[in-house]
């Protein structure tokens, strides 16, 4: 019998017959199952390996992997359930050949730009969906996009503390920027200061190629782009300054193009 086959006979053998644990009928399975495609070579392969462990080591797997297990999943579908987390992790999921999503061209959302342009909060939020944490995917998408909605919504619980403070962190962590030009982006500079004031400032880092600054529509900031000579001085630009809290509410942005 192939390894396939193998797979969908004790599917069909635990789905039936139930196993030590009793059959359930659980979403998460159920959306387990169905994305397991049994006659891919590499499922059947990883589903071999999984089969020889013992229940006990399946199940401490996977609650290591912080996912919890429910109680009453039956061990087949905890066997599917160990062979996707490993698959996914491995980047060997049938299917993770796929393109990318294409970063859109502009944002519908404070929390779509945060999935993009914040990769320790995509890591938080990607976590929370593997644990089937609804409530933090709710608030996180309510505390981003109104933050007074969210806290008249939710404040004044312990998980309501713990959440936020998780998302905080997730937001201020710094993003450690690819630099492959001269070129960079930034914003948040008092407009005050004016193209000359800024000029001199970028030019510690090292001779401009070109620089274009422009006022934010409110009068309070500037905002515009920059060449450095070398991929070097824009890398130590970005460094120094991306994330800076200039006071009074406003943050220095510096992005490599």
């Amino acid at each position: 019998m192939t390894s396939a086959a193998l797979i969908c006979a004790a599917a069909a053998s635990f789905l039936v017959g139930g196993g030590p644990r009793a059959p359930a009928a659980l979403p998460r399975a159920s959306r387990i199952i169905a994305a397991i495609d049994y006659k891919d070579p590499a499922v059947a392969a990883e589903f071999q390996k999984v089969q020889e462990r013992p229940i006990e080591l399946v199940e401490a797997e996977i609650e290591k992997s912080g996912v919890p297990v429910p109680p009453s999943l039956n061990e087949m579908d905890m066997r599917l359930m160990l062979v996707e987390l490993r698959m996914r992790k491995a980047g060997t999921m049938p299917g993770g050949g796929k393109a990318a999503p294409k970063k859109p061209a502009n944002y519908g959302s404070k929390y779509e730009e945060a999935l993009w342009e914040k990769p320790a909060f995509k890591r938080l939020i990607d976590d929370y969906r593997a644990r089937g944490n609804t409530n933090a995917l709710n608030l996180a998408t309510e505390y981003l996009n109104s933050p007074r909605q969210a806290a008249d919504r939710y404040a004044g619980t312990g998980a309501y503390d713990e959440t936020v403070a998780a998302i905080d962190a997730a937001m201020s962590a710094k993003v450690e920027q690819q630099v492959t030009s001269g070129r960079v982006a930034f914003g948040g500079f008092p407009a005050a200061m004016g193209e000359a004031a800024i000029r001199m400032t970028l030019e510690g880092f090292g001779p401009l190629a070109s620089l274009s600054v422009d006022v934010s529509g409110d009068g309070l900031s500037c905002r515009g782009a920059a060449e450095f000579e070398t991929v070097e001085a824009a890398k130590a630009c970005i460094d120094k300054y991306d994330g800076v809290d200039m006071g009074l509410g406003t943050t220095l942005e510096f992005k490599a193009l």
